[in-house]
């Protein structure tokens, strides 16, 4: 049992080894695009889509967004599923919980000064402030949404339809949270992408170093 089980985790971890690199190609095919003088074909036919569509009603709840995906919405609520965590099971994933956003915020900070790109002209409804690229909304909120959200799907005494619902959610607020930079064009889409990709990086290494403690701690 012990070995079946080890074996187990090793293909787990090859998985998030296997979705790093996945995640890296992709960020780098965005950085690629965002690293032209002008907004890529895609950006601008986004950004021209968000336009049209603009209306009181999602004004609203896009705001409602960027507050959730904002650095201070997201400190909040990490802290909090950290106490969750730490209570329900156990201090390490409250730990790597807390290292993962630092990590995705430490790492946006460096990545975007090194591409300081600017941000679209045509910003509006919020401010935003620093280089466009990657995305530091869409890359901590997938670190910290993805991270809870794997784990709270992972502990086997949480209801089936429970874990359903909160992986939709956590897909639904993700996506919008990306999509609110979009709609106000602070970013440019290959912002996002590049933001989302850098994050799922950093779930994957969490993830990947998860699976190598349990394996050495059998």
């Amino acid at each position: 049992m012990t070995i079946l089980f080890r074996r187990v985790l090793i293909i787990r971890k090859q998985g998030w080894l296997y979705g790093l690199t996945a995640s890296l190609l992709i960020f780098i095919a965005a950085a690629m695009l965002a690293s032209h003088s002008k907004a890529s074909q895609l950006d601008e036919s986004v950004a021209d889509w968000f336009a049209s569509i603009q209306s009181g009603a999602l004004t609203d709840l896009f705001k409602a967004m960027t507050t959730l995906g904002s650095t201070v919405g997201i400190i909040g609520i990490t802290l909090v599923l950290a106490a969750w965590f730490a209570w329900k099971q156990g201090w390490r994933r409250a730990v790597l919980l807390i290292a993962g956003v630092a990590g995705a915020y430490a790492g946006n900070t460096i990545v975007k000064s090194g591409f300081d790109r600017a941000r679209p002209a045509m910003a509006w409804g919020i401010e935003a402030e620093g280089s466009s690229f990657p995305s530091g909304n869409a890359m901590l909120a997938i670190v910290m949404y993805s991270l809870a959200a794997i784990w709270i799907i992972k502990d086997r005494r949480i209801n089936r339809v429970v874990k359903w619902i909160v992986a939709i959610i956590t897909i639904i607020l993700i996506i919008l949270m990306g999509a609110s930079r979009l709609y106000f064009s602070v970013h440019y889409t290959t912002d996002i992408i590049g933001g989302y990709a850098a994050g799922f990086v950093i779930v994957c290494l969490v993830m990947a170093l998860a699976s190598r403690k349990r394996l050495s701690s059998r």
